[in-house]
């Protein structure tokens, strides 16, 4: 083992640093538990945001348009109930038809519920006759067969509430939520469970599957809080019993886990002082705090372990650790929260709070390191034994060995690992990002069941509104106007990926028809301003709350709305469609404005959107990162050269993973972004031994052999521990986190085989100066 006193002096602050950490380890150590006990407390201030505005990118001008029409046509929270009929059966049976008729009688058991709808109390439109004319209970099964008939025939109802074949049907209960609480919509989504079980428990043959908002927001959280509950001890005290393996002593992993949970009190503590409130993105972000904390007490421990290896006290060898890891480790933290910091830069709220938290985890880590974490290392540790002492320091003959083997190697390693960097950066182009909402609810949600059943049995993809804005007063009942509406649907309606589209258009040919005593030929649109100003009225005396005008026209007859159902299809062939949509409107419509007012189709635009801001955010991540580096290392020249290494890992991994998979969403793709940040540990350490070496003389050889045997213990324990508690997040029960894992994991792998093979063949050939 090798003295580091005389490395130690080269660096005059650093010793100053350690010397007073040392000193003053006992007031640092009641500082650290005080503060955290102040910021602990903040905990019980947190709260969780899972609206769908904590996801949206809020730099989409679709933004702006969604809550315009959402202002001009407000909408009250609805709960879709699905009953599914046994197979080869429809909904038009008696088991069916009773649990329709029981939630009907106990819908207002979920709180601030207003109405129901559902085929029980359905009356069409057209003939202003009902579907069931009398009780449930006096249908035999032949006259429900008849009463099949003719709702599949009434295509506002098959296009509403009921299937194409009858084996679905919707019931649909109306809440009055607009000033509903945050707990209040839970309590909604409870109630709306509980009726659900009911029906169920009731009705043990008949499928029933629900879906709201509220439901989506309250299993987006349950699925929060599972992963944040369930993983954290887990990942916890599997890093901690890994470092107690390598370092054999149970004592340092007490050391550890005492910084680890004080770093994630006052990470979450803090929070709570701050307003932060969870989303369904950084709810993860304390797990990533956790594993880079243990990661980075590694480091302090590692050389306090071979300095003590070599005869030091436990001061001294502390003083040594401190002193030679100071400048590594304050690098290390500053470019990890730099590279989450740069998620600043995209204009996901939910992406935003991710780096902000992680960030400020990564601070509250590093003071501990420095000011916790001697003084517990310093009390519980002991001096090594004889036998200890006879050993040879964890990894020292491994690494012995690899160094050797490079340098035989040397040439081939280089060019083998440069051909895989080129390849894989060149297959980068074949990954496309796609993004689906249902990721962010578990797997086995029941939530997913209801999608599923309803995808597989309706030809129902998504739901499309858009705002016809005519800039003027009355104008959007203009005869005019609506026949070029008419022509526009009728393009629409062409179109093979749209299966229906309905307008004020239709309200007006309905009722046109009606007057006429139903007479098919007058299903066509009025060509009076007059006469279609006293149908909407008459419309509106005779209107069923299903149909409400209020839907299809805005009070003051400027906007009316489009509602387009497409058929099932990605998220590009969504924009695709849209794009077609909007074009062809500016095409008819050259003195008008489309409003965009589907939530989904922003879900859909943001993977685009993300992804150029997330390699925005890395590329100002990578130019502050290297400058860092530049200052930290006072050089130029070796600021440059860590970039090689930095870069490799993600580009390796997603180059592969464009070959192997090709589909990624946007939270993933934040991956890349932050991957130089929390790979570039590995390098900082590896150049910082290597410059102290070669400042003191050492050739370029053994500098680089030195800096392996000095640096790699601790960056093979912290891959460890940052790729198995990565691993755990393969458990998590949305699906995003468990892309994540997959993805992290070779990625902090390969950053370690490349920083002990690859960064030493670079060296050799790109590095003939001396410090």
């Amino acid at each position: 083992m090798q003295d580091f006193s005389t490395k130690s002096q080269a660096v005059v602050y650093s010793q100053r640093i350690a010397k007073f950490a040392v000193k003053h380890r006992k007031l640092l150590l009641g500082l650290s538990c005080i503060l955290t006990l102040l910021l602990a407390s903040g905990i019980l201030r947190s709260s969780f945001d899972t609206s769908l505005s904590a996801l949206l990118s809020q730099s989409d001008p679709y933004v702006a348009e969604l809550e315009r029409l959402d202002q001009e046509f407000p909408s009250s929270l609805v709960v879709n109930f699905a009953f599914i009929a046994a197979e080869q059966d429809s909904i038009f049976t008696e088991q069916v038809l009773g649990a329709i008729a029981q939630l009907r009688s106990n819908y207002t058991d979920i709180p601030l519920a207003s109405r129901l709808s559902s085929v029980l109390d359905y009356s069409s439109p057209e003939t202003q006759q009902p579907l069931f004319s009398k009780p449930l209970a006096d249908y035999s099964q032949n006259e429900l067969d008849d009463v099949a008939e003719i709702a599949l025939a009434d295509r506002l109802l098959s296009s509403m509430l009921l299937s194409s074949d009858a084996s679905l049907s919707f019931a649909i209960v109306t809440v009055d939520s607009d000033e509903a609480s945050a707990e209040q919509r839970i309590d909604i989504a409870n109630a709306t469970l509980q009726l659900r079980d009911e029906l169920r428990r009731d009705h043990p043959n008949v499928g029933i599957h629900v879906n709201s908002e509220v439901l989506f927001e309250q299993s987006s959280q349950e699925a929060m809080l599972s992963d944040l509950t369930s993983l954290m001890p887990l990942i916890i005290i599997a890093c901690v019993i890994a470092i107690c393996y390598c370092f054999r002593s149970a004592k340092l992993g007490i050391c550890i886990f005492t910084h680890t949970i004080f770093t994630a009190l006052c990470t979450v503590g803090s929070l709570g002082f701050l307003g932060f409130a969870f989303n369904s993105i950084s709810i993860i972000a304390p797990l990533v705090v956790v594993i880079i904390s243990v990661a980075n007490s590694v480091h302090i421990i590692s050389i306090y372990k071979q300095s003590l290896h070599s005869g030091k006290s436990k001061l001294e060898a502390m003083d040594d650790s401190l002193a030679y890891n100071f400048r590594p480790v304050t690098l290390a933290a500053l470019t990890t929260a730099i590279g989450f910091s740069s998620l600043n830069m995209c204009s996901s709220p939910a992406i935003q709070d991710f780096g902000q938290i992680v960030a400020i985890g990564i601070l509250f880590a590093y003071l501990l390191t420095l000011s916790l974490l001697p003084a517990l290392l310093i009390m519980f540790s002991r001096p090594p034994t004889s036998e200890e002492l006879a050993r040879a320091p964890f990894l020292h003959d491994s690494l012995e060995k690899l160094c050797k083997f490079v340098e035989r190697r040397d040439s081939k390693i280089f060019w083998t690992c440069t051909t895989l960097a080129v390849v894989t950066i060149l297959l980068l182009p074949l990954n496309e990002t796609d993004f689906d909402r249902l990721d962010f609810v578990a797997s086995d949600s029941d939530l997913k069941l209801y999608y599923d059943e309803v995808s597989s049995r309706m030809n129902r993809g998504t739901s499309l509104i858009y705002g016809v804005d005519t800039a003027s007063i009355d104008a959007s009942i203009e005869p005019e106007l609506l026949q070029r509406i008419e022509i526009f649907s009728e393009w629409l309606q062409q179109q093979d990926d749209i299966e229906s589209v309905s307008s004020l258009v239709d309200v007006l040919k309905t009722v046109n028809q009606v007057q006429h005593l139903n007479n098919p030929d007058y299903y066509r649109l009025a060509d009076d301003a007059d006469i279609i100003a006293s149908q909407l009225q008459l419309y509106g005396f005779a209107q069923s709350e299903d149909f409400s005008l209020n839907r299809f026209i805005n009070q003051d007859s400027s906007i009316m709305n489009l509602f387009v159902n497409a058929t099932p299809m990605s998220n590009q062939q969504l924009i695709d469609l849209d794009q077609r949509i909007s074009q062809q409107f500016a095409d008819d419509f050259p003195d008008m404005k489309l409003i965009h007012g589907s939530g989904i189709l922003l879900f859909a635009r943001m993977d685009e959107l993300v992804t150029i801001e997330l390699m925005q955010g890395y590329s100002v991540s990578l130019i502050l990162i290297t400058l860092s580096l530049i200052i930290g290392l006072r050089s130029v020249y070796y600021g440059v050269l860590s970039v090689i290494p930095n870069l490799l890992p993600a580009t390796i991994v997603f180059g592969s993973w464009g070959l192997l998979i090709g589909q990624l969403d946007p939270f993933v793709m934040m991956l890349f972004s932050i991957s130089i940040g929390l790979v570039v540990d590995d390098t900082v350490h590896i150049l910082s031994h290597y410059l102290d070496e070669r400042s003191n003389g050492t050739d370029q050889s053994s500098a680089i052999n030195h800096a392996i045997k000095t640096a790699g213990p601790a960056l093979a324990i912290t891959t460890l521990v940052l790729a198995l508690g990565t691993t755990f997040l393969i458990a998590a029960d949305t699906l995003y986190f468990q892309q994540a894992a997959k993805l992290l994991v070779p990625i902090v792998v390969i950053a370690l085989v490349l920083d002990l093979l690859y960064l030493p063949t670079i060296l050799r050939r790109f590095n003939q100066k001396t410090a």
